[in-house]
Order: C-alpha cells, then structure tokens, then sequence
C-alpha cells in the first residue's frame, strides 16, 4: 500500500468534509501528503494504519482506498470507525501543520541569519 496516496486521499477527504466551502484542489494534496509520510513521525504512521484497519473493517475495495474516497464510502468509513478514523485524520493534518510551522520558522530564522551575515558591518561614526 503507498501510504503517500493514502495520506493525499485521507486529506482531500478531511478538507471537503470540514471545510465544505474550501475546494480541495487549492491545496497541493500530493506534496502535503508526502511531507506527512516522509517526516517520519509516528502519528502519522499510527493514524495511516487506523484508517487502513477502518476502511477494511468497513468492508470497503482495499485498491480504492488510494483513489479519491465517494462519499458513499467516506460515509461508510466514518460509520464504521466513527470517532477514531475523525482523530486519525486529524492526526495527519495537525503533523503537517506542525512541521510545516515548524519549517517555515526554521526557514525565516535562517533567512535572518544570512541576510545579517552578509551585511557589511558598519563602524561607528566619530563624533
């Protein structure tokens, strides 16, 4: 299974059932997805496993779980695995959020620490 396209179709679903307003292809979905996977961090793992366990629980198609979700079978996953599949998706939602603040922290840090570095140093001005 690619937990990437689990995790792309796990937040395409989590948006449009959310934020109903929000259209979910504003969002880039693969590579929120492959940072959620690739960061390494185990809720992210954990939260990936329960909404496979739920889906199959569900009875739903395991290839259809990595194709965008019907809501027929969003609704069948939340009635199946009911609060916990909610948590698990939230889960992977809240890790990119926190990284990706987390980064674009770093990032800004960085950026100020360069840009003073290159900053031809002034001397005083006698008086």
């Amino acid at each position: 299974m690619n937990h990437t396209l689990l995790a792309r179709e796990a937040l395409r679903f989590r948006l449009a059932s959310v934020h109903r307003a929000l259209d979910p292809s504003r969002f880039d979905l693969d590579g929120a997805a492959a940072f959620a996977v690739s960061c390494g961090d185990p809720v992210v793992d954990s939260a990936i496993r329960r909404v496979g366990t739920a889906w199959l629980r569900a009875g739903l198609d395991p290839e259809s779980i990595i194709a965008p979700w019907t809501e027929a079978n969003g609704n069948r996953l939340l009635e199946s695995g009911g609060f916990d599949v909610i948590d698990a998706l939230d889960d992977i939602v809240r890790t990119i959020k926190t990284y990706a603040v987390f980064t674009s922290a770093e990032l800004a840090e960085s950026t100020a620490r360069s840009t003073q570095a290159a900053l031809p140093r002034r001397e005083p001005l006698a008086s």
